[in-house]
């Protein structure tokens, strides 16, 4: 008899594109969470993250602290994760938040003249509290428009439901214009219901050319009697293509 004991099976692996999207959704949800969009620039586009890549999003303001992962794991869909920490208007106290969505790229915006895809998500308030449904639900449609002379155009439309709240209209629209190969000026608007719309400002600067981006904004929002303005830095670490 060969005295050698028996190999024991290996455990099954995941695919290594949702190990990745794992390991950066622990990073991020280990150091801060999200709004209903996890995204510092609020106008969703039709394609964010390179094909066969993963990117990383982080951004500060004076308000929140975010982290969002995403994994483009087709040529036709996306998988992202949030986490922030929100101020709660106690000083010293922030609340965490976590999301997580699909986004269904219909027409990606990086191949087509017009870019069409198709979103859905949950936010959750706080992990392991049993709930009868996510704090909140959303979904919204994208389109772009490939303007020519560096010019791009995006709209966004959707809704939005908050626990124990009604259902809502989500809407915004984006322009950004891309006078050097280095930098991208983007303005924006959005609203929800009928609130009054924010407005935004961005400047996005490319560090590392396919590898790290990095956008300064200053935004105006708030109610009619509590309308104030901040800034916020962000960066976009993006990965070489993980799988063909």
């Amino acid at each position: 008899m060969n005295g050698t004991p028996p190999r024991m099976p290996r455990p099954a692996m995941l695919p290594r594109p949702i190990r990745v999207l794992l390991l950066l959704g622990g990073l991020g949800l280990g150091l801060s969470s999200a709004p209903l969009h996890a995204q510092q620039v609020l106008v969703d586009d039709p394609t964010s993250v390179p094909r066969g890549a993963a990117q990383l999003e982080a951004w500060h303001s004076v308000e929140e602290s975010w982290m969002a992962p995403a994994l483009r794991v087709h040529p036709t869909l996306e998988l992202a994760a949030g986490a922030a920490f929100l101020a709660t208007g106690i000083e010293d106290r922030r609340t965490v938040e976590y999301s997580a969505e699909g986004k269904l790229l219909l027409r990606p915006g990086s191949a087509h003249r017009i870019g069409v895809a198709a979103v859905g998500g949950v936010g959750v308030r706080q992990l392991g509290v049993p709930r009868d449904r996510p704090a909140s639900v959303y979904g919204y449609g994208v389109v772009s428009q490939d303007l020519g002379a560096g010019l791009t155009a995006y709209q966004n439309v959707g809704w939005v439901n908050e626990e124990n709240g009604p259902h809502e209209l989500t809407w915004g629209a984006r322009l950004d214009w891309s006078p050097l190969d280095r930098a991208t000026l983007i303005g924006e608007v959005y609203g929800e219901g009928r609130s009054n719309p924010s407005l935004q400002a961005v400047l996005r600067t490319v560090l590392l050319p396919d590898r790290i981006e990095m956008d300064v904004s200053v935004t105006r929002g708030g109610s009619v009697d509590g309308r104030s303005t901040w800034a916020t830095l962000g960066f976009t670490f993006m990965s070489a293509p993980l799988y063909p």
